[in-house]
């Protein structure tokens, strides 16, 4: 068997899920000095989990200077919680040259890290240098800051102006956000004509704004179809949308499509589907699926279990539930917990309230409403 054909057959026997004759392949290759085959025995190690075998392999190809080595490095040491390593070393390789490589290095350290500065710093430098992509990247990271908007939607007009399709989905995004789901239509279609690719996330988002507009026959055939192309999160979206719009048969649709989302691990899926059971009065299953929640880091969902817990006379699990969503920066529980301890006849205790509410941004209205009233009545 000459060398070419057995990276072919370890490509082969991998894409079968037979990674331990794969495996054997690849390591021959290597050793053979085969142009591809570290990264390509490192990339299935990182898919199969086992990363400290990945990344031995993939450190010494990037050694080599393997093309693709630094990426797969970099996924591997995000997949094992270093994305700082992984920023550092892909700094490493960008520049000019490569400018694709400092958009990368931007969004590691916005998404990954979570040092927004230093993301900044990326982007600025991917713009300068002429990224694909980056004048779109830029403004989708700027749209994220409430007070730097207008910078936000200025690159992503000059993305779309220079027919990046992906500027048009976050320009009606961005509209969507501002409540103005007549002009993130605009957008959106304008993208979506333009050509975006599909899985779009555009497609979402023109259900979501004809829904808001209440285009309901057009807002689920766009959910329908976000569902076909396999858009992120677009199951608990249709769920949603059938949940609150639909017949008894569209609520069974939508419990069938919750459970989906939670196969498929879409985003809020556990906390909509609780919220769902509790409408349904299924609150033993409504209280198990907001745990879950909070397990898969659903801050949002303490509140609401405090208040079954509350319904049900656990003032104990309440009052502890209430308190972490307080902690997760929730004010909305601020109020309803003061509202369980008038109910408790503890009114006397709504004062420590205040600071917190305060510094959860109350308005004044909202404080007085805690602070005037320490026998616990409301005007």
């Amino acid at each position: 068997m000459s060398t070419g054909d057995r990276l072919a057959r370890a490509d082969r026997l991998a894409a079968l899920n037979l990674y331990e004759e794969a495996g054997e392949l690849y390591e021959q290759a290597v050793r053979e000095g085969v142009p591809g085959a570290a990264v390509k025995y490192g990339e299935m190690l990182f898919r199969t989990g086992d990363h400290p075998a990945a990344e031995r392999v993939l450190r010494t190809a990037a050694a080599d200077g393997a093309e693709g080595a630094h990426d797969w490095l970099a996924d591997v040491l995000i997949a094992d919680d270093r994305p700082d390593e992984a920023a550092r070393l892909l700094e490493q390789i960008a520049g000019r040259e490569t400018p694709v490589v400092a958009l990368r290095v931007a969004a590691v350290w916005a998404d990954a890290v979570g040092d927004r500065e230093k993301a900044e710093e990326w982007y600025r430098r991917a713009l300068e240098w002429g990224a694909p992509g980056a004048a779109n990247d830029y403004g989708a990271f700027l749209s994220e800051d409430d007070d730097r908007l207008e910078e936000a939607e200025r690159l992503l007009r000059q993305a779309a102006e220079q027919g990046d399709t992906l500027a048009f989905g976050n320009l009606g995004g961005m509209e969507l956000d501002r409540g103005d789901p007549e002009a993130a239509v605009a957008w959106l279609e304008r993208g979506l004509e333009s050509g975006a690719a599909p899985g779009s996330s555009a497609m979402l988002k023109l259900a979501v704004a004809e829904e808001q507009l209440g285009h309901l026959d057009a807002a689920r055939a766009h959910y329908d179809r976000a569902v076909e192309e396999r858009v992120p999160d677009a199951l608990v979206g249709r769920a949603r949308f059938l949940a609150d719009n639909g017949d008894p048969e569209a609520r069974d649709g939508a419990e069938a499509d919750f459970r989906a989302a939670i196969e498929n691990d879409d985003e809020g899926a556990l906390y909509y589907y609780a919220v769902f059971l509790a409408e349904e009065g299924r609150v033993d299953e409504a209280m198990d699926h907001y745990r879950q929640a909070i397990d898969a880091g659903s801050d949002g969902a303490y509140e609401d279990l405090a208040l079954l817990c509350r319904e049900r006379g656990d003032t104990g699990a309440a009052e502890e539930y209430f308190r972490a969503s307080i902690a997760a920066g929730w004010l909305s529980a601020v109020f309803s917990y003061a509202d369980l301890l008038r109910g408790e006849g503890r009114a006397s205790e709504i004062g420590a309230l205040v600071p917190q509410a305060e510094s959860l941004g109350a308005t004044a209205e909202q404080l007085e409403t805690l602070r005037g009233h320490p026998d616990g009545t409301i005007e």
